[in-house]
C-alpha cells in the first residue's frame, strides 16, 4: 500500500508541476549540450583557456570590448611558450598553433590533411557559397588551378597600362581635396574599385571621375549589417551552427551583394554576346566555361565551373581585391603622415629610382623599400587576425600523441606571430627593413602570413602588389601626407568588424606637391 501510495504523491507531483519539471529538463539539455565539448583540449592534455557557456572564450568579442586582432594578440601571448593552445568560439574547439614548424606542416607539408576553411556551409546565397573562400576539397582545387593562369608575370604586364591609367586618374581625383584633411580608407577605397573593375571585368565604374558613382556607393555597403542581422547570425553561430546550412546567411549585405552581382552578369552576358575578348579575369572564366560546355559529356570542370561558380569567383574577387588593397593603401598613408621621415625617405627612394625612366613591370621590381614599407605595413596592418584551416582526415600532430579529426579546427594566430617580438624585434616599431637584404633571407617565409602560406594562400597577391606599388609612386610624386586634428595615432581597431577597421577612420591633411 505504501509503494502504490508513494508512486500517486509522484505522480500527482508530475501533473501539478510538470512546467517546473520541463523547465528543469530543458535547462539540463541546454547545459550539458553546450559544456560537453569544455574538455576537448583537457583530454588531449593541450592548454587552454576556460571557457564560459554559451559564448566560450568569446566574451570580450560578443560585448564589443575589443577588436578581433587585439583578441587574437592576447591570446596568443596567453599561450606564449607552448607550441599550441586551445579556445573556444561557443562551444566549438580551436586549436591554435603558436610553433613555428606546426605552422608549416599545417600550412604547406601536410596540407593535403588542412585543405578546407571554416564556412558557414549555408547553400544559399550561391554567389558567396561557390566563391573559393567557400569551396571545399576536389572542387577548390579545380577552381583554384583555373584561376591561377590569371595572375601570371605576363598577364600582369599586360594590366600594367590599365593600373598606370587608374593611378593617374586616382591623382586628379585626390587633387580636389588639396590643403583639405581626408579620411583615406574610403578615399582610396575609389582606386581600388576602379583598378579591379577595370582590370578584371572590364567595367567602367566612374569612380575616380564621379564621388558618388553607383558602382561604389554599392561596393562599399558590401558588409554593411544592421545590428539586428548581425546579432541574429551571431546567435546562429554560438548555439545553432547546424541550422545554417537551412537559412540564407551569408557575412555579406545581400542586396549590396546581389547589385554588384547583378552588375557582374550584365557584364558577363555583354561580353559573350559581342564576342570580344579581352586580358582580363572574366575573360578566363567565360572561356574556360564555354570551352568544357562545348564538349560531350560532363566532366569535372562543368561541375567546378558552372554560372553560379564564376559569378561567386567574380564577386569574390571584386571585393576582396576593393577591401584588402583599400586597407593596405590607407594604413600605408597614415604611416606615411604620421612617420615624416619615412615618408621623405620613401619619396628620395622612388624619385632615385624611377625619374627620366618608364614605370614599367620591370622597374617596380626593383622598388624595394617601397616593397619593404607595403610589406611592414601588412605586418603591423593586417587585414585578417588569424587564418584558419578545418581537418579533412585523422591527423597526428608531430612530435606528440594528440589525433586531430575531420571537422576539428586548427588557427593560425597571424596578427600574434607578426607581433611576436621573437621573430620581428621591437615589434611596434615600423622598419621596412625587415623586408630587405639579409633581415629577410634569416626569417622562414612562414612566419609573415599577410597573404597566408601554402596552397591556400591569396591567389591576388602578385596583383595587389603591383597596383599597390604603382598607386604609391604616383602619391609620393604629387602629395604629401601629414598628420591633421582628426589623425589618431596610435590607431585604434574597430571593436566590431572582422577585418581591420579603424576606429573612426584614417584621416590625414592631403597637400599637392
Amino acid at each position: 500500500m505504501e509503494y502504490f501510495s508513494g508512486s500517486k504523491k509522484l505522480l500527482l507531483f508530475i501533473l501539478e508541476d510538470w512546467k517546473l519539471l520541463l523547465f528543469l529538463t530543458t535547462l539540463f539539455a541546454l547545459y550539458f549540450y553546450y559544456t560537453k565539448n569544455f574538455d576537448f583540449f583537457e583530454k588531449k592534455g593541450i592548454p587552454y583557456k576556460k571557457p564560459v557557456i554559451f559564448l566560450g572564450n568569446l566574451g570580450p568579442r560578443l560585448r564589443g570590448t575589443q577588436s578581433f586582432h587585439d583578441f587574437q594578440l592576447e591570446a596568443y601571448n596567453y599561450f606564449k611558450g607552448n607550441r599550441y593552445g586551445g579556445l573556444f568560439e561557443g562551444r566549438r574547439p580551436i586549436l591554435s598553433l603558436l610553433d613555428p614548424d606546426l605552422i608549416k606542416v599545417v600550412m604547406i607539408r601536410d596540407f593535403d590533411h588542412f585543405t578546407d576553411r571554416i564556412s558557414l556551409n549555408s547553400k544559399e546565397p550561391k554567389f558567396w557559397s561557390r566563391s573559393l573562400l567557400n569551396l571545399k576539397g576536389a572542387e577548390w582545387k579545380g577552381v583554384r588551378s583555373t584561376l591561377t593562369p590569371v595572375f601570371s608575370s605576363s598577364r600582369l604586364r599586360n594590366m600594367l597600362p590599365l593600373i598606370q591609367y587608374c593611378s593617374n586618374q586616382m591623382v586628379d581625383f585626390l587633387k580636389q581635396y588639396d590643403k583639405k584633411d581626408v579620411e583615406m580608407k574610403k578615399t582610396i577605397g575609389h582606386f581600388t574599385l576602379e583598378v579591379i573593375g577595370t582590370c578584371a571585368f572590364g567595367i567602367k565604374s566612374d569612380s575616380l571621375t564621379d564621388e558618388n558613382a553607383h558602382f561604389f556607393t554599392v561596393a562599399e555597403k558590401y558588409d554593411y549589417m544592421p545590428l539586428h542581422k548581425r546579432l541574429l547570425l551571431f546567435f546562429f553561430l554560438i548555439f545553432m551552427p547546424q541550422l545554417i546550412k537551412f537559412l540564407n546567411f551569408s557575412f555579406l549585405n545581400l542586396d549590396s551583394a546581389k547589385e554588384m552581382v547583378r552588375i557582374l552578369k550584365a557584364a558577363k552576358a555583354e561580353r559573350r554576346k559581342s564576342g570580344a575578348k579581352q586580358n582580363d579575369f572574366l575573360q578566363i572564366l567565360i572561356d574556360f566555361s564555354d570551352k568544357e560546355k562545348s564538349e560531350s559529356g560532363k566532366t569535372k570542370a562543368d561541375i567546378h565551373l558552372d554560372d553560379d561558380t564564376i559569378d561567386a569567383q567574380c564577386l569574390l574577387f571584386l571585393i576582396a581585391g576593393y577591401e584588402t588593397s583599400s586597407t593596405l593603401l590607407s594604413f600605408a598613408i597614415h604611416v606615411m603622415a604620421t612617420k615624416p621621415e619615412l615618408q621623405e625617405k620613401l619619396r628620395a627612394h622612388i624619385k632615385e629610382m624611377t625619374e627620366g625612366k618608364e614605370v614599367d613591370y620591370d622597374l617596380l621590381a626593383q622598388l624595394h623599400y617601397l616593397e619593404g614599407f607595403l610589406l611592414e605595413t601588412l605586418r603591423v596592418y593586417p587585414p585578417l587576425a588569424r587564418v584558419d584551416r578545418v581537418c579533412t582526415k585523422p591527423y597526428v600532430i608531430p612530435g606528440t600523441n594528440i589525433t586531430l579529426s575531420p571537422g576539428n579546427v586548427v588557427a593560425i594566430p597571424l596578427y600574434g606571430i607578426h607581433m611576436d617580438p621573437e621573430y620581428y624585434p621591437e615589434p611596434q616599431e615600423f622598419r621596412p627593413e625587415r623586408f630587405m637584404n639579409e633581415d629577410k633571407k634569416d626569417r622562414a617565409s612562414h612566419l609573415y602570413l599577410a597573404f597566408g602560406a601554402g596552397p591556400r594562400n591569396c591567389i591576388g597577391l602578385r596583383f595587389a602588389m603591383l597596383s599597390a606599388k604603382l598607386a604609391m609612386v604616383e602619391l609620393l610624386k604629387n602629395f604629401k601626407f601629414s598628420a591633421c586634428e582628426k589623425t589618431v595615432d596610435p590607431i585604434q581597431f574597430d571593436k566590431r568588424s572582422l577585418l581591420l577597421k579603424a576606429q573612426g577612420g584614417l584621416w590625414v591633411h592631403i597637400e599637392s606637391l
